[in-house]
């Protein structure tokens, strides 16, 4: 074989060797090797690792028993809460607890709607209560009826069994419960104004935290507002803003016009809340609690459900 042939031979070989070595690099470049995930966790850890120095309190007699580790009278305390409380027409127990309305005070309200009615036309929040209850199945636009005249007599919790009535008669995921004539008149009612049940819900639910205060910001209470806050959009979601306005100063003039007082701007002793409950409210204007509570000291604790709580320990003005 001639130099010449070998010298073509090498050349062609050297020329492959340089462009596997190009289109190695290029392929780099253009198809990079793909880089492995960082570990991650695979759940989320416990909220009592995540705060291992915060005590753990689930219950009401927990509580009772953490106050008074620090020197305080838990049960007293929580005896405040629940009389403060019963003033706004909440059940005397039903801190931490589903229970819907029960009897509150010593009164025993009975079964008979004749009686019943008797009792709410003497200014009795119970029996209005136990009227609004027995009635919002067969008629919806009734309950809601008592449940306001309960409101004008002082009860804020008639504004948050308002907005869950309203919540429900919203829900499209109910519409075959409310099919019947009574609730669709009740909803046609209700849209006569162009504003949908959920949105009013929304509403009742600000307003009720409005005029008592953040003492009634429960994770309950806390859960219906950022949900229905979630499911709504901006647009609606300021409609109940103003509309939270609207409620509590319709309300106050109502009850003025009746001879009662305004709403008490009156701050319990002793309150629970759930952790940092102004960032819950959903209005992009100021809504400023009747109920004052920005002189209480917190406290943070891990509470039910296994979320963040603060407790409110609030001087005497």
């Amino acid at each position: 074989m001639s130099r010449f042939n070998i010298s073509i031979i090498l050349a062609c070989v050297l020329l492959a060797m340089l462009l596997w070595i190009v289109r190695s690099t290029v392929g780099e470049w253009t198809n990079p090797q793909p880089v492995e995930a960082p570990l991650v966790a695979s759940e989320e850890k416990p909220i009592t690792e995540i705060y291992p120095e915060l005590p753990v309190i689930s219950s009401a007699p927990s509580l009772v028993a953490y106050l008074d580790t620090t020197g305080l009278n838990g049960s007293s305390l929580l005896e405040d809460l629940y009389t403060w409380r019963s003033q706004r027409g909440f059940p005397a127990d039903s801190l931490w607890t589903t229970t819907v309305f029960t009897d509150a005070d010593s009164e025993s309200p009975t079964n008979n709607s004749a009686e019943l009615i008797l009792q709410a036309g003497t200014g009795s929040i119970i029996a209005m209560h136990a009227l609004a209850e027995s009635s919002k199945f067969e008629n919806p636009a009734e309950a809601l009826s008592w449940f306001d005249m309960a409101m004008v007599n002082g009860s804020l919790h008639a504004m948050l069994r308002t907005a869950d009535l309203l919540a429900s008669l919203g829900d499209p995921a109910l519409a075959e419960f409310r099919s019947g004539p009574v609730w669709e008149q009740a909803l046609a009612e209700l849209n006569a104004d162009g504003t949908p049940p959920r949105v009013k819900a929304l509403a009742w639910n600000i307003a009720a935290v409005t005029a008592g205060g953040y003492a009634l910001l429960d994770a309950n209470l806390a859960d219906r507002i950022t949900g229905l806050a979630t499911e709504l959009d901006v647009a609606e979601t300021d409609n109940a803003c103003e509309l939270t306005q609207t409620y509590v100063l319709d309300t106050a003039m109502a009850r003025r016009a009746q001879g009662g007082a305004v709403f008490s701007t009156e701050r319990p002793l002793f309150a629970v809340s759930v952790a940092e409950p102004a960032t819950i409210l959903p209005c992009d204007i100021p809504v400023q609690p009747l109920v004052d509570m920005s002189a209480c000291i917190t406290e943070t604790f891990i509470g039910p459900g296994q979320r963040l709580w603060q407790m409110n320990f609030c001087p005497s003005p």
